[in-house]
């Protein structure tokens, strides 16, 4: 069986690398985080705001479209839909529940 011995240096180094971190995390919390924290919400208000101009600006332009074109009729047409796109599908099965 191997004991180790602590050396006082060695603990002072543990302490000293704990030290470290628990004051480094803390000023970076409160001085780094909060600035990315504030470009990355300006930066999602800006996208926001841009969403929401392009769809005022879409209502604006189909209200004009609307109004213009007040009482025409327009028809149109898919194209036929051939029974070839749903041949290649396989079988149907139809299942039953069984209690």
């Amino acid at each position: 069986m191997i004991i180790y011995a602590a050396s006082f240096t060695g603990v002072l180094n543990t302490l000293f690398t704990i030290a470290l971190f628990y004051y480094g995390f803390k000023l970076f919390t409160k001085y780094v985080l909060p600035f990315i924290l504030k470009r990355w919400v300006n930066k999602k208000m800006g996208q926001f705001q841009n969403q929401g101009k392009t769809q005022y600006q879409e209502q604006q332009k189909s209200q004009e479209f609307s109004k213009q074109n007040e009482g025409e009729v327009k028809i149109q047409s898919r194209g036929n839909k051939t029974k070839s796109d749903t041949k290649d599908m396989g079988d149907f099965v139809d299942y039953e529940e069984i209690e």
